[in-house]
């Protein structure tokens, strides 16, 4: 915008109503005018907005005497529209390269405060059978609840970025522009990263230890453990389909069956009155490392596939294999769902080139979001000790917590 463009439009309408309608501008809304029009924010120039709302820019010039001489520099718009400006790019930023978060956990829970629970109920006891004359058993239940605290304490997440003299003297806005831009890339990527690991089992930032997603009665417990029956490796792959090898490696369509199999073998619900029920599991997410999508491509998006039909046992008595229709294609329809989504994303090489999860998305994990990603600015003016005209911070405060051990099942393939 020319900066005798905004002084006209300041005149006759007043600071609020510019800073009324550069918002509308920024977000492409209908004007009082009855226009629509929108700017784009990445060619905006602060130090013209600068000159247009608080004064004339000169070298031998102190900013902050201007800033004096106008009372406040908030009383001149020039800190609000620029957050405006910089929130509107930050958000785009953030917004413009879809991640996988929102795809690997689409629940999303805004608690209160950091010590409430997430509530829930052990499975209702079944039906039992009444003799003639015998009273009914009656239903039974206890409460229980999953715990986030550990998981959220001191992790919010922010970054400040300063507006100092120098960057709207010699009129650096691309580049704090485009900086603001890459902080909301980046807090979408960090958002993305915490949320492929909290789907591994992992809750800290660093490492590959199994905790802090997973807080069963507000204990930190790791969500994936062979003692339960939802953590497959190749030492201990708790079932294997007939002629296959010993492992856990995602290789083709049986390698899901046995992960399935696994499930409904071994896998049961917490009611009070036992005995327990297997659980009628539908996964409908797969999760797996950037190394394994060839694989994953194969699998899901194959006509055919080759079936092993005899393993081999000496050199004079090879292997068999035999071509035959992808069972995939029907194989979840049969167990009433629908083909999992697979998921492909480098965070989980970053864990591991070998591990996949197979899970339900909407009842394994939820978001404990305490605030989404917000922009704000400082109070104006931290010229005394430092020439910063005005600060503007990002921040965001969320985790991915586990609520079942029981919809989720991973395979090291290792």
């Amino acid at each position: 915008m020319r900066k005798a463009d905004v002084q006209q439009f300041i005149r006759e309408h007043g600071v609020a109503g510019f800073v009324d309608a550069y918002d509308r501008l920024l977000e492409g809304r209908v004007l009082p005018n009855g226009v629509r029009e929108r700017i784009d924010p990445m060619r905006q120039s602060l130090t013209s907005l600068w000159e247009a709302m608080v004064g004339p820019v000169a070298v031998s010039e102190s900013l902050f005497r201007q800033v004096a001489e106008a009372g406040a520099l908030d009383a001149t718009g020039f800190p609000t529209v620029t957050e405006k400006l910089i929130s509107t790019i930050m958000i785009q930023g953030y917004m413009e390269r879809p991640g996988v978060a929102d795809v690997l956990v689409p629940e999303t829970y805004e608690p209160k405060t950091l010590t409430e629970r997430i509530p829930g109920f052990t499975q209702m006891s079944g039906p039992k059978n009444v003799l003639p004359g015998e009273p009914y058993s009656a239903a039974t239940f206890t409460d229980k609840f999953a715990a986030y605290e550990s998981a959220l304490h001191n992790k919010k997440d922010g970054i400040m970025i300063p507006l100092t003299e120098e960057s709207v003297r010699f009129d650096q806005s691309n580049m704090i522009l485009r900086h603001a831009q890459d902080v909301g890339r980046n807090i979408s990527t960090e958002r993305d990263r915490r949320t492929v690991r909290a789907v591994l089992g992992i809750g800290l930032d660093t490492g590959t230890a199994q905790n802090g997603v997973f807080f069963p009665g507000g204990t930190d417990t790791a969500l994936y453990r062979g003692s339960v029956n939802n953590l497959r490796t190749n030492a201990s792959p708790i079932y294997n389909a007939p002629l296959k090898i010993a492992n856990s490696v995602l290789e083709d369509w049986t390698d899901i069956q046995e992960a399935l199999t696994v499930h409904a073998q071994n896998i049961t619900d917490d009611r009070d009155m036992l005995p327990a029920r297997p659980i009628a599991w539908r996964p409908d997410t797969l999760l797996h490392p950037i190394s394994l999508t060839g694989t994953v491509a194969n699998l899901f998006q194959g006509i055919s596939m080759t079936v092993l039909t005899r393993g081999a046992t000496a050199a004079s008595d090879p292997e068999m294999r035999n071509t035959a229709p992808n069972p995939l294609n029907t194989l979840f329809s049969v167990i009433g769902g629908s083909m999992p989504l697979p998921v492909a994303t480098a965070f989980a090489d970053e864990v591991s080139s070998t591990a996949w999860v197979l899970y339900d998305r909407r009842t394994a994990f939820v978001r404990v979001q305490i605030f989404p990603v917000q922009v704000f600015r400082s109070p104006a003016g931290w010229g005394w000790d430092r020439d910063i005209l005005v600060a503007f911070r990002a921040r965001e405060w969320s985790r991915v917590v586990a609520l079942d051990f029981r919809m989720a099942q991973r395979s090291d393939g290792a």
